[in-house]
């Protein structure tokens, strides 16, 4: 097993972003640095269909066997090797490797948690990546960093990087404009636009050119992550262009002005390469310049119960093993199963067949492929939530497993963060092997897998670390929701807007909620269930409760609407003044200094006296309370604890989400009913 270990501290050490997204991109080629070698090793182009075990991001098991050499000399060599190239290609990051000796059998998970805990006692006697860089007087310090500054890069190494990046697939170059026709090119020759590829090397060139200025003290593995960031921009692009709108050259491709629309920087505008000095057949980029953003949002997800899932692998596979043969073909790109594509059927002599290897190497590349078409159908959302305005510039810095960290405008985090839950629940809930898995995560029968998303909306020049900290803690405090006891798991959503730097401890900052808001907020398949507004679906049974035609964060949004004075269900149209924002802000302050009472005096005040409190509170008790109370005094107080969301979500939504939204939904149902119609009409 080779494995990447603090894969969080090495992506975020760095407070540039563009370090950030080559550090994410380091961590993918461990795969291919194991691929490369074992070919060597075992003299083949093609590995054996029993050689892959799992395969994910940042670690990678594999299997020698006798048939091929010497395996424990092998897996030496193979360990050997990778960690090597990952000091010559990727400073800074630690990988880890460990060996084990099974019998000649097929790898059982048995064989997996012997395996985890060599690497674990392994781990714990071996000299952190850190020390690869020790501090002497006469070393001097880097900028924006704690380790020594080093020259700059060399042309190989540069050459070096640009070729495994084309051996991964990222694209050599895009069409950065429209081609005009003939006809339409020779009438309008001075203003015509033609087509024009971009080649990456040119631009990593520049931007290795720019930051070998004297002025630039910069580490090596600040070095190395920011010649990786442009190849890993690419593929970023790469990996969602089939689901966007948006042409290539408005994506911004370029790492370096991306950059600057998060955080200041002292490169904003890229010298144009000498055409002397460009790489031959090179064209300088040609880049839409993203805006100066406002507010940056951090959203982190993580999926709930898929660690459960790959702790227990052996569990999940004799939940699964009698569909694997039926699995129909996955409703998303995905990368093919190296171990064959189909699970292999009882060997020749009544050997036991390497099925359980399939099955994880099909687990592995299926979550894989869910979360890489959740975030470009999300991706693709944000342009459409847009109306008319450029799209919002999206960063994926974190795509591993089940997890995700993107970076996106303040504005459009909270969007982007439930259209991912969504379309992730909608694929896994599509994949015939996935939802199967659920029992595992939790769930009572075969459905869709969840997800936990935190959301932090910070200044412009806000430290990443510090809010993706932030993040992750209220993915956490999700998670507990989510995943209550006794309780079908369910997605949640999470967020803070800061406001206040001088609190930055995740658990002090997200203390300031207790006892005035009901985030974190249960969306998605089974909120309903976990709200209480499912019908029954037996036709013997009598209805539960009143459904609910909306999904949960509609009616949050149609309460949004309200409380800006807009029509809930067409909030394009104004119904009045909007809910007054002092009196909204006196109310939670109250609540935070405990005052419930007078809080409710202030919130029933309103109702009589404030035209647009009546339509809010008729909405808000359309919406779930985390309290069972039933008199009219908890009903009241449940209600105005909804006045700190509804403001912090009113602020940070974009212009005409709520009416795309609320429309997107409301749409659903009557296709959903208007089917249930014909049907019932067909049977009668």
């Amino acid at each position: 097993m080779l494995q990447t270990n603090s894969n969080q501290p090495f992506i975020f050490s760095s407070p540039r972003l563009r370090e950030q997204i080559g550090a994410s991109f380091e961590i993918t080629l461990l795969s291919k640095w194991v691929k490369d070698k074992a070919e060597e090793l075992l003299n083949t182009k093609t590995l054996p269909s029993s050689f892959w075990v799992s395969d994910s991001s940042g670690k990678v098991i594999v299997r020698f066997s006798d048939d091929e050499g010497d395996s424990k000399d092998l897996a030496k060599q193979l360990i050997r090797a990778v960690t090597l190239r990952a000091l010559t290609d990727a400073p800074g990051l630690d990988v880890t490797g460990v060996f084990i000796e099974t019998s000649s059998g097929p790898v059982d998970p048995a064989d997996l948690k012997r395996l985890d805990r060599e690497f674990s006692e392994y781990s714990l006697n071996r000299r952190p990546a850190a020390a690869r860089f020790p501090q002497f007087p006469f070393l001097e310090r880097a900028d924006e960093s704690a380790l020594p500054a080093v020259a700059p890069l060399t042309k190989s190494d540069t050459n070096r990087i640009y070729a495994t990046a084309r051996a991964v697939g990222v694209k050599e170059s895009y069409e950065g404009r429209v081609k005009l026709k003939e006809q339409e090119k020779q009438d309008n020759d001075e203003e015509s636009q033609s087509t024009v590829l971009v080649d990456f090397n040119s631009i990593l060139y520049t931007a290795t050119k720019e930051d070998a200025k004297p002025d630039y003290k910069l580490s090596l593995p600040a070095r190395f992550k920011r010649a990786w960031a442009l190849p890993a921009r690419f593929k970023q692009l790469d990996d969602v262009s089939g689901h966007l709108k948006t042409s290539m050259a408005d994506l911004y491709r370029d790492p370096t002005r991306l950059e600057a629309a998060f955080q200041e920087t002292a490169v904003v505008e890229q010298e144009i390469v000498q055409e002397s000095e460009a790489p031959e057949d090179s064209q300088p980029i040609q880049e839409t310049t993203p805006p100066l953003l406002s507010s940056v949002g951090v959203v982190h997800v993580d999926g709930n119960g898929v660690g459960v899932i790959m702790r227990d692998l052996g569990r999940a596979f004799k939940e699964t093993n009698n569909t694997l043969d039926k699995l129909a073909k996955a409703p998303y790109p995905r990368e093919p199963n190296p171990c064959g594509k189909k699970p292999p059927r009882v060997c020749p002599n009544n050997k036991k067949p390497p099925r359980f290897q399939w099955f994880i190497m099909e687990v592995n590349y299926r979550l894989d492929g869910v979360v890489k078409a959740a975030v470009a159908a999300a991706w693709r959302d944000m342009e459409d939530y847009a109306h008319g305005r450029q799209a919002p510039p999206v960063v994926p810095v974190l795509v591993g497993g089940d997890d995700l960290t993107v970076y996106v405008e303040g504005k459009f985090a909270l969007p982007f963060a439930e259209a991912y839950i969504r379309h992730y629940e909608d694929l896994t809930e599509k994949d015939e092997l996935l939802k199967q898995l659920a029992v595992v995560a939790g769930a009572k029968k075969a459905g869709p897998l969840t997800a936990s998303a935190g959301v932090a909306i910070v200044g412009r020049n806000f430290p990443f670390h510090i809010a993706y900290d932030l993040a992750e803690g209220l993915v956490s405090r999700g998670k507990k929701l989510g995943k209550k006891k006794d309780t079908v798991p369910c997605s949640t959503i999470d967020f803070h807007v800061l406001r206040d730097a001088t609190v930055l401890d995740p658990d002090d900052t997200l203390d300031e909620y207790k006892g005035r808001a009901q985030r974190p907020f249960l969306i998605g398949h089974y909120a309903p269930q976990r709200i209480g507004d499912a019908t029954t679906t037996s036709a013997e049974e009598t209805p539960t409760t009143t459904s609910q035609p909306l999904s949960s964060w509609a009616r949050i949004l149609q309460a949004v609407a309200a409380f800006d004075g807009k029509k809930p269900d067409g909030p394009t149209q104004t119904t009045g003044d909007p809910f007054p924002r002092a009196r909204a802000n006196r109310i939670v302050k109250l609540l935070a200094e405990g005052k419930e009472d007078q809080a409710a005096t202030e919130w029933g005040d309103a109702l009589q006296n404030t035209p647009s409190a009546g339509l809010l509170a008729r909405q808000l008790m359309l919406l779930s309370p985390h309290s069972s109370s039933s008199d009219e005094a908890g009903e009241s107080l449940e209600q105005i604890k909804w006045l700190l969301d509804l403001i912090d979500l009113s602020e940070n939504l974009p212009d005409r989400y709520l009416a795309s939204r609320i429309s997107r939904d409301a749409d659903c149902v009557g296709s959903q009913e208007a089917a249930d119609g014909s049907t019932k009409g067909g049977a009668q």
